[in-house]
């Protein structure tokens, strides 16, 4: 949530900036071996002089064809170029003395190394205002990639409306499950596995679990949920024991990744028709 971390990290830059984003899995989480379809991006500063370390920061993004990953806006905000890695572990034997003392993992190439590259980023058009309302990101691979588990799956318009509503006054009866590569604690010091895991988290139980731009979920630890923190932005938020994805994490309100957590609405007319249109308008 930049997960971003804070409302203000809202306004942050995924793991590297505001935390606030949304990051890594938190409270009762477990290895994500099944959404294979969820992968780990770095984002590299533009125009970054030779000899320089180009790394940005890093976020989480979901294919829903060969080459297209969803993600958050802010992720995507004022970089194009990068690398995705969709090892469950990315980095299993991160070095911080490795390429040059930037740190990174050998083995895997991460951050700097293999993965499948891409030079394109589209920002719906984060940061628009406050509150913001159009944290949407799409990525474009260089070369294709197909998961074992299939791809994510877009919603449809409202359909988060609908499930909510399904739901009646039982909030938990409206279960989600979140996927990601961010922070797994942020208290009393980050914690980062840089590995992909999930986690159920249930709508707020209360009069308004989503907003016209947000999904509101739990993520506090208690009754075996879980929630998300820095690094997990962008990352899929999908209706439970499917591969359809209701939002990307976007931002919390607790630095602590703690309480509740924001996702941006994929199933909003004018999202989805920004993100299947290949020649969509990047914000910058």
């Amino acid at each position: 949530m930049r997960k971003a971390i804070v409302l203000l990290a809202a306004l942050g830059a995924a793991v590297a900036a505001l935390a606030g984003s949304a990051g890594a899995i938190t409270g009762n989480y477990s290895a994500d071996v099944v959404h294979d379809s969820v992968g780990l991006l770095v984002f590299y500063t533009p125009n970054t002089p030779a000899g320089e370390d180009p790394f940005s920061h890093r976020c989480s993004g979901t294919l829903i064809s060969p080459t297209v990953m969803v993600t958050a806006g802010h992720c995507t905000e004022g970089v194009d170029e990068g690398r995705v890695y969709f090892e469950q572990s990315a980095a299993p034997n991160y070095d911080p003395n490795a390429f040059g003392g930037r740190g990174g993992d050998p083995t895997t190439g991460y951050p700097y190394e293999n993965g499948i590259t891409f030079h394109r980023a589209d920002n719906y058009g984060f940061l628009a205002g406050f509150p913001e309302t159009k944290d949407a990101g799409v990525v474009v691979l260089d070369t294709p990639v197909t998961p074992k588990n299939g791809f994510g799956i877009l919603p449809s318009a409202g359909a988060i409306d609908r499930y909510i509503a399904a739901a009646g006054n039982k909030k938990q009866a409206a279960r989600f499950t979140t996927s990601g590569y961010g922070l797994s604690d942020q208290d009393p010091r980050p914690v980062s596995f840089r590995a992909r895991l999930t986690a159920t988290s249930y709508a707020v139980n209360n009069e308004a679990p989503i907003t016209e731009f947000n999904l509101k979920t739990t993520a506090n630890a208690s009754q075996g949920k879980g929630g998300t923190c820095n690094g997990d932005s962008g990352g899929p938020v999908f209706f439970y024991g499917t591969n359809v994805i209701a939002a990307v994490t976007s931002f919390g309100m607790n630095g602590q990744c703690k309480g509740l957590d924001f996702s941006y609405r994929l199933d909003r007319p004018e999202v989805l028709s920004w993100i299947n249109d290949p020649n969509r308008v990047d914000a910058g």
